[in-house]
């Protein structure tokens, strides 16, 4: 059970949170060029979708907590309380809850209409904080500029790079099509049983 909320979170924060910031600076450059209401109507819809994904993985986030406090022994329940209360607490419960506030945030005109507040947004939600501090501490000192390689074993060269990126823009886009669809459906059921 822990293993699929983790496996959904991932989801979410990789395939959701990512992909919208990617989106918006996407989105945000071809805005430049292209002034049009279907652009602006896919744009309110991605807004819509993320804040949903918002609510989501805080929800899912809570659950896993209370599942994984409830499963373990005495003394994983005794390091977890340590953790979200003790003297690290503020490392514990920042980054969730500064995903859900931000994507709360994108549900205000002003905010996701504002291309300032739509950039610091899509960094927030690209880059975590342990990703920051992994990038902080990867240009610290002690590494050295002679091992760092711009191509390794892996082959990712910056045309695959930019293909990936593109194919979860549009993984990304597909899921707020779907959610888009569905949630046409729900409102078009629940006026045809209002009116019988």
């Amino acid at each position: 059970m822990i293993d699929n909320i983790r496996l959904l979170l991932q989801i979410i924060t990789v395939d959701f949170f990512i992909a919208f910031g990617l989106y918006t600076i996407l989105y945000l450059l071809i805005s430049i060029f292209i002034k049009s209401p279907k652009l602006s109507k896919i744009d309110e819809e991605v807004v819509h979708f993320i804040s949903s994904a918002g609510v989501v993985y805080f929800l899912v986030w809570i659950i896993g907590l209370c599942i994984f406090y409830v499963e373990s022994n005495l003394e994983e329940q005794i390091s977890m309380t340590n953790r979200m209360f003790g003297k690290y607490w503020v490392g514990f419960w920042l980054q969730p809850i500064l995903w859900f506030v931000v994507t709360q945030l994108l549900r205000l005109k002003k905010v996701s209409k504002n291309i300032f507040f739509r950039v610091i947004f899509s960094f927030i939600l690209i880059i975590s904080i342990e990703r920051f501090v992994i990038i902080v501490i990867s240009f610290h000192g002690d590494y050295l500029p002679s091992f760092w390689t711009m191509y390794n074993d892996l082959d990712i060269y910056p045309s695959n790079y930019l293909l990936a990126l593109l194919m979860k823009i549009i993984f990304f886009l597909l899921c707020v099509g779907i959610y888009y669809l569905v949630k046409n459906q729900i409102i078009i059921f629940t006026k045809t049983k209002i009116e019988n």
